[in-house]
């Protein structure tokens, strides 16, 4: 009784009506061919859908079917065709903007997201003419743990959102799908947290080589995208993003960044956590240089990947035994006194970590009895005059940032990060001198040192021919940032090379210029101090190891003081006064 009550106090649709609202939408959409809308419209009319903004993926597919029996197969595709231009004018005349102009991100939902169909313009536009189909639909109504869908959602988004072209965003999103189907079968809930082995086995599924090739970097670009992506830093993710942190400029070397941090080489849940936390105290509390807790942040990863330990223990219950062995271990494998001692103290720190939190009462060892006794070595690194005089007379042929780059190396000594991170202002006059102004990224401190006028000249030349800005890097990236010492390393083996220096096998060291710089300036009776103040180094005794041949300087000025004729002389040469 009450549901025909209700019934009849509906407002009653004129059927009409709504025909003739639809027939106005389907002609604002502007398809050409009448046969086609018509189709479409008759579609729409049996299955009562009155707004072109109502049509989805699920429809889609039921107005293929539909067609199956009404049109031949050969047309077929300009009708499906007719549907998806209609769809993409509904989306146009409903687009969202937000406040800072940018179109809106849809939120996630367990439904078939068909890309052409995206509430999102720009990315339905992207996917409207896609040649990949396989790429098209992304079903969320899988089951699977509903964060790993999120993640898969959120990740899609931020490929294409990101991508540098289009070949790349092919192979993200092709290697997302692959990825989320083996998330499925296997029910992980956390891409941010994939061990090695499942990564591993998710590679075995590639199959060929050229898909293993064209998609093995998935698992690291969702990585990423979720960790740059998240509103709170995910310290539990098994890598950090260096770029998510906001680190200051000062603790970061712009030539060779370090990107990200692994903890997923840790299988111990546990200590893996421990060694998050640890780092977390170092990039938060302390100042230091992010590579130099990354170096120390792998000595301990090493040292907790080889601890044998149960589920049931952590590093926490590691007992002195156990350090012994280990560190027996480390001293004789084939490592620099000074390499094993850094391992040594980075484990000495974390432990001091643990014990200051309150996770352990004592360290279990005692870093003095384990240390090596270290001595200054002295390495002969100068290049060779045959070698410079070979690489200047080819000099034209290097290109052109390459060969400006090596006079900064070859004329002054400078470090190669120095040189990659020169800025537009770092060159100038005073009085009739030319100088340049350098930061120290080593000593995080600038230095000011004259050069010649022949390397001033040539630079303030490159700086305005590329309209170089005083706070720019005049070495640049492709994204503009400072130049990559890796890249600068591998132009000059390639010139070299290319040009048969020492008949092609000369090895190119950066630092040996610098080394080079410092022992000529020594042969010239340079003083010490003013070689440290010009290299920049804060003791004289750093100086005195890039001042090369000193012990034949030293042999040569006591064979002039012996040539003097004095009774010494006579005992070094085994003669006696007479001559005889």
């Amino acid at each position: 009784m009450l549901a025909k009550v209700l019934q009849l106090t509906e407002p009653q649709v004129n059927k009409e009506e709504l025909i003739a609202q639809l027939e106005k939408e389907l002609v604002a959409c502007e398809v050409s061919n009448i046969s086609y809308r018509n189709k479409l419209k008759g579609f729409m009319i049996e299955n009562e859908i009155w707004h072109i903004s109502e049509l989805d993926y699920h429809w889609r597919v039921k107005y293929e079917k539909y067609l199956q029996s009404r049109v031949n197969k050969t047309s077929c595709g300009f009708y499906i065709k007719t549907i998806d231009q209609v769809k993409l004018h509904s989306i146009k005349s409903q687009l969202q903007i937000s406040v800072s102009g940018k179109t809106v991100r849809p939120d996630y939902a367990d439904t078939i997201l068909y890309m052409p169909y995206h509430p999102n313009i720009r990315i339905a536009e992207i996917f409207y003419k896609e040649t990949n189909k396989n790429l098209l639909v992304w079903d969320f109504t899988k089951k699977a743990p509903q964060k790993m869908k999120k993640q898969v959602f959120k990740t899609l988004h931020y490929f294409i959102d990101n991508a540098a072209n289009r070949e790349r965003m092919h192979a993200q999103l092709g290697g997302l799908l692959r990825l989320y189907d083996f998330c499925v079968k296997e029910q992980i809930e956390d891409l941010e947290k994939l061990e090695l082995e499942q990564i591993a086995r998710f590679k075995e599924t590639l199959g060929t080589d050229y898909q293993k090739n064209y998609y093995a970097g998935v698992c690291t670009w969702c990585a990423k995208a979720l960790f740059m992506e998240a509103r709170e830093i995910h310290w539990d993710a098994n890598v950090w993003y260096m770029a998510r942190l906001q680190l200051q400029p000062e603790r970061m070397d712009p030539s060779n960044p370090v990107q990200s941090i692994s903890f997923a080489e840790v299988t111990h849940k546990e200590n893996r956590r421990l060694l998050q936390m640890y780092l977390k105290y170092g990039i938060g509390i302390t100042n230091l240089a992010i590579s130099n807790l990354r170096s120390e942040q792998v000595y301990v990863r090493k040292f907790l990947e080889e601890l044998k330990q149960s589920e049931a223990e952590n590093v926490c219950m590691v007992t002195s035994k156990q350090m012994d062995e280990y560190f027996r271990a480390e001293r004789v494998r084939e490592v620099q006194a000074e390499t094993y001692n850094k391992k040594v103290m980075s484990i000495l720190h974390f432990f001091n970590y643990l014990k200051i939190k309150g996770y352990i009462e004592r360290i279990p060892f005692d870093p003095d009895y384990y240390l090596k006794k270290t001595f200054q070595q002295h390495h002969d690194r100068s290049v060779e005059q045959e070698v410079m005089d070979e690489i200047m007379a080819n000099l034209y042929r290097f290109p052109e940032d390459t060969r400006l780059m090596f006079l900064h190396l070859w004329g002054i000594g400078l470090r190669i990060s120095e040189v990659c991170t020169l800025k537009g202002n770092a060159y100038y006059m005073q009085g009739q001198d030319a100088w340049i102004q350098v930061y120290q990224i080593k000593m995080r401190t600038y230095k000011r040192i004259p050069i010649p006028m022949a390397l001033y000249k040539l630079m303030k030349v490159y700086i305005a021919k590329y309209n170089r800005k005083a706070d720019e890097y005049i070495f640049q990236n492709q994204k503009g940032g400072a130049y990559h010492k890796g890249t600068f390393k591998n132009k000059m083996i390639r010139a070299c090379k290319e040009c048969h220096i020492q008949n092609g096998e000369y090895i190119f060291r950066s630092h040996d210029y610098r080394h080079t710089v410092a022992t000529v300036f020594y042969d010239t009776r340079v003083p010490i101090q003013s070689i440290r103040d010009y290299l920049g180094h804060e003791y004289e005794e750093m100086t005195r190891q890039y001042v090369d041949y000193m012990p034949k300087k030293i042999e040569k000025a006591s064979e002039e003081y012996f040539k003097k004729g004095s009774l010494a002389r006579c005992i070094r040469k085994g003669v006696n006064d007479s001559g005889a």
